[in-house]
């Protein structure tokens, strides 16, 4: 598929899905540290944590760059990087390719109806290609298991799927695997080693003086 190369290695490229990844991990770790169900929180808290927290990690880990802006729908936190907007969406764990889009808000319906030109269907207009032309919404989908601790994310272009069918036109799991090389460390540059065939610089010795005390 065309579209799912393309935009996969152009994110990646440019260092955006590592970036969601550290923000993802560094949500988890900050929620599951600091809710606990022997304290009362239920999975309802753990949703609304992961969600908010998730959020302010990701507008973090994209501060000053000057690629990625803010780019909310309908009020549904949104980033963009060129042409293509991501939005986030908490999944059950194990359960990314079970999520039914009809069921879910009605921004997250109208995304699953995108104009898909590899597997066409009928879309409703609710304001996307109006609001935003030239810009493909994507959805970010994370969950995460406490114990044992777990991390799902995956990118992917989600299909309507009223009809009982796949959840998604592509999806593809941010893994170290799949990821590779984070572009955005880049190499220290090499110095000099202590040791090397550069000319000594002079050296003598400091005479020692002494005093006498009565």
């Amino acid at each position: 598929m065309h579209e799912e190369r393309d935009v996969w290695e152009e994110l990646r490229g440019a260092g955006f899905l590592h970036a969601v990844r550290e923000a993802h991990r560094e949500a988890t770790l900050a929620v599951f540290g600091g809710l606990s169900r022997a304290a009362g929180f239920k999975e309802r808290s753990f949703g609304v944590g992961a969600f908010d927290v998730l959020e302010s990690q990701i507008d973090r880990v994209f501060e000053g760059d000057g690629r990625v802006v803010r780019d909310d729908l309908n009020g549904s936190p949104g980033w963009r990087y060129g042409p293509y907007r991501v939005l986030t969406k908490r999944h059950e764990f194990g359960a990314v390719r079970a999520v039914r889009w009809d069921r879910d808000s009605p921004t997250k319906q109208a995304v699953a109806r995108q104009g898909y030109a590899e597997d066409p269907q009928l879309a409703l207009d609710l304001g996307i290609a109006r609001d935003t032309p030239g810009v493909l919404t994507l959805v970010l989908a994370h969950s995460a298991s406490e114990e044992p601790l777990e991390m799902e994310l995956y990118l992917g272009r989600p299909r309507w799927n009223a009809d009982g069918g796949t959840a998604w036109h592509w999806v593809r799991e941010l893994s170290d695997e799949a990821l590779g090389r984070d572009p955005r460390r880049k190499l220290v540059e090499r110095t000099l080693p202590l040791w090397s065939d550069a000319a000594d610089v002079p050296m003598r010795l400091r005479e020692e003086t002494s005093t006498e005390t009565a």
